[in-house]
């Protein structure tokens, strides 16, 4: 199963609106309209159908989610019955608005150079366990988006990363147990602002404004029986119609079901929660000597998961920005 968002005017100005399809090329269904319609036709009135199948099938992932079976069952009736279909060529938006974010780093040819761009050695904990950093779930757009340029970057980057969708609750689960509570797997932009990301992180701390003022997520959000994830998924850029790198997913050294555990572990995982698997080798500018420009378009691209496409905006002008301070102590 595949899952989308797309945004439609009922007459009481724009909502979203959850799709689901057995194949996005074929074109979608109004996961709402066909429950409701399905509802009516089991002999519930027009409008005790339309409070049940909102409530059913909201128009945030996240919160569907959060439904359980009931959603997932709304979902396959929908496609098998063919009710309130929508063109593959309607425009969609984030498949996804994340009710929390962890990225990890789990490309170990990316994150060994990360840390030598920064004159570093490779930690030995990147073996040891997953290493993450909480990002800002209010901050995705979704495909044909314009990423925002803030005014305090000259150096924006593009990173192509596997999202993992949560789609059940759970805590301290073990790698086996795992998989049971995700929903499904999308494509990932975790936008960097290279040069302050760079400065911030001598602080010792985790990103920040380096990371928080933009990601993008979609197109769809594809459920695992639908991957074949133990051949590795094939992952690849395109900058301005250019092929710029190209990867995949068996290079991971933490599976998803690992990050899935180990995210659990002392914490309750929550549905609709998007996990990064960290930027694939190769998945982003600083690996590969070349640089965005403002305008330039991004396409990534994950087998079976479609394409993420976004234009880079321009910088945003003036802003406020700290002025350095004197050390008192020293």
């Amino acid at each position: 199963m595949h899952y989308a968002r797309t945004v439609v005017d009922v007459g009481d100005g724009p909502q979203p609106r959850l799709l689901a399809s057995a194949d996005p090329s074929s074109g979608w269904v109004d996961v709402r309209t066909a429950e409701r319609l399905r509802l009516v036709r089991l002999g519930a009135t027009h409008q005790a159908a339309a409070r049940v199948a909102a409530a059913v099938v909201p128009g945030s992932l996240s919160e569907a989610l959060s439904v359980g079976p009931l959603f997932q069952e709304a979902c396959a009736a929908a496609v098998s019955a063919g009710d309130a279909p929508v063109a593959a060529s309607t425009p969609l938006v984030n498949a996804l608005d994340p009710a929390g974010y962890r990225d990890f780093m789990t490309f170990e040819r990316h994150f060994s150079f990360g840390y030598r761009w920064q004159g570093k050695p490779v930690p030995e904990v990147m073996y040891e366990l997953p290493v993450s950093y909480c990002g800002n779930p209010l901050a995705f757009i979704g495909p044909d988006d314009e990423v925002p340029w803030p005014h305090y970057s000259e150096h924006l980057d593009y990173e192509l990363e596997l999202g993992i969708v949560i789609g059940r609750p759970g805590t301290n689960l073990t790698p086996d147990e795992a998989l049971q509570h995700v929903a499904g797997l999308t494509i990932l932009n975790d936008v960097s602002a290279r040069d302050i990301q760079a400065r911030e992180m001598t602080g010792g701390l985790g990103p920040s404004k380096g990371k928080h003022f933009a990601c993008a997520v979609g197109p769809w959000v594809t459920s695992l029986d639908e991957l074949d994830l133990e051949a590795g998924l094939v992952m690849q850029t395109r900058v301005n119609g250019e092929t710029w790198n190209r990867s995949t997913t068996a290079d991971m050294i933490w599976s998803i079901a690992e990050l899935v555990a180990w995210t659990s572990q002392a914490e309750e995982l929550v549905p609709g929660m998007l996990l990064g698997s960290g930027t694939c080798n190769e998945g982003c500018t600083l690996e590969i000597g070349k640089r965005l420009a403002p305008g330039d378009l991004v396409e990534l691209e994950i087998e079976g998961l479609g394409v993420l496409r976004n234009r880079y905006g321009h910088p945003s002008g003036t802003g406020w920005t700290p002025a350095p301070r004197a050390p008192a102590i020293g």
